[in-house]
């Protein structure tokens, strides 16, 4: 039983000690790092305007709006614009609200896809004569998390 003493590298005199109040000790410690642990998981809300938006801008916008010279935009799908954004382009899945995992511009962030018989490109689309460059990990994550969230973007 003397390992019951031993929790933690703290070795405990048994009159003060007992095995039950040790393993009660252990317990204790075990639920306050889960119940801290939880509280780390749990995600904050994501600020569009402070924190999509500005990717969307720098990243995205300039082929997915109407300002470019081909007057429209990529794939029907516009970033510059709640309502048609919210619409989709051709696919009609880029934004799924609450479900990142079946969004197509989550998808198309990690890699290219394919969709109901076309092969897309990964995004954001290179330059002509240039590598794929992906947004950082920590830009997916958090447009991952926006749109788990249910894709909030206020007016």
């Amino acid at each position: 039983m003397d390992w019951m003493h031993d929790i933690a590298g703290l070795r405990t005199h048994r009159s003060v000690w007992g095995p039950s109040r040790a393993l009660l000790v252990l317990a204790a410690c075990l639920g306050f790092g889960a119940l801290t642990g939880a509280a780390r998981g749990a995600e904050k809300e994501v600020d569009f305007k402070k924190e999509i938006q500005p990717i969307f801008k720098a990243s995205c916008v300039k082929c997915h709006s109407l300002n470019n010279p081909r007057k429209q935009a990529a794939s029907g799908l516009r970033l510059d614009d709640k309502t048609a954004a919210l619409v989709g382009g051709k696919a009609g899945n880029d934004i799924v609200p609450g479900k990142a995992d079946d969004s197509l511009l989550y998808k198309l962030l990690k890699g290219p896809v394919s969709e109901g018989g076309d092969d897309i490109d990964a995004m954001p689309k290179p330059m002509r004569g240039q590598k794929w460059k992906p947004l950082p990990p920590k830009q997916v994550e958090l447009i991952k998390q926006w749109l788990d969230q249910g894709a909030k973007w206020p007016d």
